[in-house]
């Protein structure tokens, strides 16, 4: 028997399998175990300072050696673009489908809130990458990725508040850029006092709260300009 087979799983037991095929078998698809490491490093950043994060540390949590984690991501400025890349497709992805659920501008406007709020309870690591500059050496590679997920949630509110004015359901004053700035800093200050009350409440709940607060003060403004 090689050495090591012993440590092998139980579906290998009988010994049915060559060590190779049931090594074979263990080993991930390179796709699937790019998705595992950046998934852990996600969500090892809940916990640990961005700057602290090593590759070794993720590599122990996912069960791989250092030099898997080099076979997959070059560098490790490679795996925090790839986080930051994962990041943007969950957030596009959840935006879709937040469109996707409203029947009107001001309802889509709302599910967009809740739906980015709902990416951050999920993984509260992304407010550190997407928010503080400078803590990473890849920084001037991320510094495009930030501006796409920011500018990529600031260009669908600013969709749906154009429409919501066209429609009547707004006014168009103030200018639907400076609505769009006035939401998306509803998003950045809801999440700043979540993190600064250690997560105290449900993060989505009052996102969708203060947002319906702030829809409403626009549609008021609107209904008295009609009088």
């Amino acid at each position: 028997m090689p050495q090591g087979i012993a440590c092998l799983p139980q579906y290998v037991s009988d010994y049915s399998l060559t060590y190779g095929e049931a090594m074979s078998r263990m080993r991930k698809p390179a796709e699937e175990r790019q998705a595992e490491i950046v998934e852990t490093a996600l969500r090892l950043l809940t916990h640990t300072p961005v700057e602290k994060l090593s590759t070794g540390v993720v590599a122990k949590e996912v069960g791989i050696t250092q030099a898997a984690i080099f076979r997959h991501f070059p560098t490790k400025d490679a795996l925090w673009q790839a986080v930051l890349e994962d990041i943007e497709r969950r957030a596009v992805n959840l935006w879709n489908d937040a469109i996707a659920k409203g029947t009107s501008p001001l309802e889509r406007l709302a599910e967009l809130i809740a739906a980015q709020l709902g990416l951050i309870a999920a993984y509260p690591a992304i407010p550190t990458l997407i928010f503080n500059a400078g803590q990473i050496s890849a920084e001037d590679t991320l510094r495009p990725i930030h501006r796409r997920v920011m500018s990529g949630l600031r260009h669908r509110l600013l969709v749906e508040i154009r429409e919501a004015a066209q429609t009547g359901q707004i006014p168009p004053a103030p200018s639907a850029e400076d609505c769009a700035d006035l939401f998306l800093g509803l998003v950045q200050g809801t999440v700043l006092r979540w993190k600064l009350s250690d997560r105290s409440f449900d993060l989505i709940q009052e996102g969708r709260r203060i947002a319906t607060i702030q829809i409403g003060l626009l549609t008021a403004h609107n209904a008295g300009d009609d009088k």
